[in-house]
């Protein structure tokens, strides 16, 4: 795996479920207050913690001007498993500017929009738990950087869409909707693309330079089509110093070519069943650089491509807002002497309004990901344990307590981190029970 030292904040207990609670706590006074004043406007900015600003957000809206601001923040421990016990906390706060130019100018013109990160904390699932892929979705090295900055322009009646820019092309591609209500971060970025890909790929909180195409030929049918810079950063495929390269560009201004061509194709179609609606897709991406070998790094080879099939289904709908959905989603590729994951499996079940809350989700997710023959084989070689494969499983709980503030608490175990890795003290590394509690706030 792309793994190294890390430097870890570990609370003990006390600390750890001290801070938890202040923090829900809080969260639930505070939001007590406000929220009657966000009610009390009743207008389209009600769900969000500071409301219309006195009427500016409305009228700059309305001119084309929109600030989008979420706060996450996740608080994790690990009694149990990984080379030690550990708490964490990490967090993410995500601000969006965009100018609809229509509506500014008049004229015939699409949307601009610039985003930046703020990450705090420190990341724990490379080290202590060294798994193949994070236990959390905003799991990243602490930095304050530039997210995207794209421009949107629609044609042909809005049937052709094309986005240009410093993209996070997850946005777009590989994407389940059922698997966002869980938190580890399989279920959003797949595990294939994170390990076998320059950077973990363009997801977030990286972009890369790209074009992204979309076209609808009907309302079941559209077809997305993406080319653009392969490493997001421009560093090395390894650095061991810096297994996520993100502090090789903190700010996330670099904006690099010259390691080769990222290109993803894939066909969505959605069944419109007002019974059983579903999504389904088929894609693919290729990559034309040069990628490291898993028996030897100081060899190379050209090119790297690989597979995936999602389906979001509907299995039954028992009010207008309660209903049971499952995914699926399987990616593979053929080229086991490039690639650390040659496959790998996710899917869940999640249940819509349980208790007859209409914003509230529970899920159970569970994946496998199994790592290349050709890198066992190597392991066995030097008399190391070769690597087998990673299996998560994951219960989770969307809170909707007010239409601004979600709370998430959430149980993970990864069985077998990373297929049977050691730890850097040459001991095996122990199935891990992990205890997560995450909340959204949007300003």
């Amino acid at each position: 795996m792309k793994a190294g030292l890390r430097r870890e904040m570990i609370f003990c207990n006390s600390i750890f479920w001290g801070r938890l609670s202040a923090f829900a706590v809080f969260a639930l006074s505070a939001s007590g207050f406000v929220i009657q004043a966000a009610y009390a406007e009743e207008n389209s900015f009600a769900d969000k913690l500071t409301g219309q600003w006195g009427g500016w957000r409305t009228t700059l809206f309305n001119q084309g001007i929109d600030l989008e601001i979420n706060d996450q923040n996740e608080f994790w421990g690990v009694p149990v498993g990984g080379s030690e016990p550990t708490q964490t906390y990490i967090g993410v706060t995500t601000a969006e500017l965009s100018f609809n130019l229509k509506k500014l100018t008049g004229l015939t013109l699409g949307t601009l929009s610039i985003s930046g990160v703020d990450i705090r904390g420190r990341p724990f699932s490379n080290k202590p738990l060294y798994v193949f892929n994070q236990v959390s979705g905003i799991e990243a090295d602490d930095n304050l950087r530039l997210y995207e900055v794209s421009y949107d322009q629609k044609f042909y009646h809005d049937r052709l869409e094309v986005r240009v820019g410093k993209l996070d092309l997850s946005r777009d591609f590989m994407g389940s909707e059922t698997a966002q209500n869980f938190l580890n971060a399989s279920f959003s970025w797949p595990m294939l693309p994170d390990n076998n890909l320059y950077d973990q790929g363009p997801a977030s909180p990286l972009a890369t330079p790209a074009i992204r195409v979309k076209y609808q030929p009907s309302t079941r049918w559209s077809v997305l089509a993406a080319v653009g810079d392969d490493n997001p950063i421009g560093a090395g495929f390894i650095n061991e110093g810096d297994p996520w390269n993100q502090n090789q560009d903190p700010s996330g201004t670099r904006f690099h070519f010259g390691t080769g061509a990222l290109m993803f194709l894939e066909a969505q179609y959605r069944r419109d069943d007002v019974a059983s609606p579903g999504t389904f897709k088929v894609g693919g991406f290729g990559d034309t650089g040069r990628f490291p070998d898993q028996a030897s790094l100081e060899m190379r080879h050209k090119g790297n491509w690989a597979l995936y099939g999602i389906a979001d289904q509907m299995l039954a709908k028992f009010s207008d807002t309660q209903n049971l959905t499952v995914f699926v989603r399987a990616t593979g590729t053929g080229l086991v002497d490039r690639n650390q994951i040659v496959y790998a499996v996710d899917a869940g079940i999640v249940l819509n309004a349980p208790f007859r809350r209409a914003n509230d989700s529970v899920g159970l997710g569970f994946g496998v990901g199994a790592p290349s023959g050709v890198l066992a084989r190597s392991e066995r070689r030097s008399h190391e344990i070769p690597q087998g494969n990673e299996y998560h499983l994951e219960l989770t709980y969307q809170w909707q307590a007010w239409p601004w503030l979600l709370i998430q608490p959430d149980i993970q175990g990864i069985l077998s981190p990373s297929g049977g890795v050691v730890d850097d003290d040459g001991r095996r590394v122990h199935d891990e029970a992990i205890f997560g509690m995450h909340s959204s706030v949007s300003f």
